[in-house]
């Protein structure tokens, strides 16, 4: 259950507004909450649902000690934002699209995204490594994500 809901958990908690020093702490905590409880195991949607519940619990709680509460008007956005992503499958056509899009790209794109997503570099680091200037950098990074933006929606579309 872990290893199939984790990221899905990651990704609503991200979406609902988790600081990231708390991010790691709450996604444990939903599954230990869950494994500690009398769960029962009703198939991956409700499943899916029920772990996002607890999370938003936990979410608010924690926001709540830190005396942090996120208005309700957020929440309902970060609802619905979830929910269009989420879909019926977790976010997992999503998630396809984007790789299928990105081997679409040419190298020098796919690698400077990589920099600055994956490895987290700043763009100054990434010109260096691309051998590119900075706002070579801000372009192609600009243009790929619109591409990716583009290419996910028309995938997602048929």
């Amino acid at each position: 259950m872990i290893l199939r809901h984790q990221g899905a958990v990651r990704g609503y908690l991200v979406a609902l507004g988790c600081p990231a020093h708390l991010l790691d702490d709450l996604v444990q905590d939903v599954f230990l909450s869950v494994l500690g409880s009398a769960f029962e195991d009703r198939g991956p949607a409700s499943t899916a649902a029920f772990l996002r519940t607890v999370a938003r619990h936990l979410f608010l709680k924690t926001m709540q000690r830190e005396r942090r509460e996120p208005r309700a008007s957020e929440l309902a956005l970060a609802e619905g934002a979830w929910e269009e992503f989420a879909g019926s499958d977790g976010g997992d056509s999503y998630v396809a699209a984007l790789r299928d899009c990105l081997r679409g790209l040419r190298d020098r794109a796919r690698d400077a995204l990589e920099l600055r997503y994956g490895k987290r570099l700043r763009r100054e680091a990434i010109a260096g490594k691309l051998g590119m200037s900075e706002s070579g950098v801000k372009s192609i990074l600009v243009r790929s994500k619109k591409l990716l933006r583009e290419c996910v929606e028309r995938r997602l579309a048929s």
